[in-house]
């Protein structure tokens, strides 16, 4: 009897004492009050390890992160052109050692609105006087290739765009393939809704816009087949990016290379976690 009390009094004295066991990560106490554990590690002068989730806006900024706080744990991990997302894992196990995995970084290659522009009227239908407005809007990003001297200039399209917004009152009759390549568009001038002076207009048989998908990323001369048709007098006008998600490999492809050539020894790999 005299030793099984001597016992509970040894486990009372103990309640509220810090003590360290091999399965946690900082001092803890017992607290008498519902006997709870109590964590005391915000009583430490510093945290027992790092617990941290950054996210870096560029990939120069990823690369500086990375290589200021990696050790020989340290594995990044990116998930193609799709996901475009670079993460680091500065903690991370190795083959017989576990960790805790709580110190990441990530960079989400982020698109640039120019190229949302263009990737979001991609093949989609406008009328005569939407086209023109949103060429008009966007005209700074058309471009002319030196291996493409045919192509129209940006000055060729805001005049294009112009005309177009200029001749609203007409029907067109139809439309006509080139030797050059262009397209002529017979038009019909409204007066008093009658048929007046016939017109035509050229059109090019494709564009081309310069642009960079990722902000801070490299920038691609990107081509754009023009569409139209004509349906009772009215002109409905699209464009159609050439291979856009070949762009989208391209640039993701280059920001990994960028990525991989400078965080030195530290492995990547092409993994979702």
């Amino acid at each position: 009897m005299q030793e099984a009390i001597q016992h509970l009094v040894s486990l009372s004295q103990a309640l509220g004492k810090p003590f360290d066991h091999p399965g946690l990560h900082a001092p803890v106490a017992l607290v008498p009050d519902g006997v709870t554990v109590m964590d005391l590690e915000k009583l430490l002068p510093s945290p027992s390890r790092i617990r941290q989730k950054v996210t870096l806006l560029d990939a120069d900024s990823f690369i500086e992160y990375v290589n200021r706080f990696s050790t020989s744990a340290t594995s990044v991990f990116c998930n193609g052109p799709e996901g475009r997302t670079f993460s680091a894992v500065l903690d991370y196990h190795q083959p017989n050692s576990p960790a805790w995995s709580e110190h990441t970084a990530s960079y989400c290659c982020p698109i640039t609105v120019e190229w949302g522009r263009w990737k979001a009227a991609d093949r989609k239908k406008m009328d005569q006087a939407s086209f023109a407005e949103f060429i008009e809007d966007n005209v700074k990003d058309i471009t002319q290739p030196q291996d493409f001297t045919a192509a129209p200039s940006a000055a060729d399209m805001l005049e294009i765009s112009r005309t177009l917004e200029a001749k609203k009152n007409i029907s067109f009759r139809q439309g006509t393939r080139l030797d050059n390549g262009q397209v002529q568009l017979t038009y019909n001038e409204e007066i008093d809704g009658r048929a007046g002076e016939c017109g035509q207009l050229n059109i090019p048989e494709q564009f081309f816009i310069g642009v960079k998908p990722f902000l801070g990323g490299d920038g691609f001369c990107i081509p754009a087949r023009f569409r139209y048709r004509i349906a009772e007098g009215r002109l409905v006008m699209w464009f159609e990016l050439i291979r856009p998600e070949k762009v989208l490999e391209e640039a993701y492809n280059a920001v990994r290379a960028k990525i991989k050539g400078a965080i030195h020894e530290v492995p990547l790999y092409e993994a979702t976690r």
